[in-house]
């Protein structure tokens, strides 16, 4: 299931922003997973690790409040992991930012669900 792919992702490419390090080991994740979101989530987090400086700099671009430093690093993970998947996967950018913010309603703040849906948003309009 691409939800739980992406979860898993989410929480490699949040221990990759705290730690510095992509293990490519997901066997702490429940084995209800098939190979193909195995090789999704792995994408995912490769990308977003690849091109961090490019997906930063969007996300800096459209965060008129805060400087990238100051952004909580679950909202980063989740909205790099976002741009990322628009730009490099056949996902629907509207799917890619519902996702994104689903998990930050489960893991960051209430106020974070509003800015991240935000930055995306944005992102997304300046595409079309």
């Amino acid at each position: 299931m691409r939800s739980y792919a992406r979860e898993m992702a989410f929480c490699k490419i949040y221990t990759f922003l705290m730690s510095g390090r992509f293990d490519g080991d997901f066997s702490q994740f429940e084995q209800n997973y098939t190979e193909e979101d195995l090789q999704f989530a792995t994408n995912l987090v490769k990308g977003v690790m690849e091109k961090k400086a490019e997906l930063d700099s969007v996300i800096e671009s459209f965060s008129h409040s805060f400087k990238l430093s100051r952004i909580y690093k679950l909202d980063l993970a989740a909205m790099e992991m976002a741009i990322w998947e628009m730009n490099n996967t056949d996902t629907p950018a509207p799917v890619a930012i519902n996702e994104a913010v689903t998990l930050v309603k489960k893991y960051s703040t209430e106020k974070s669900v509003g800015y991240v849906n935000g930055i995306l948003a944005a992102y997304l309009r300046s595409l079309q």
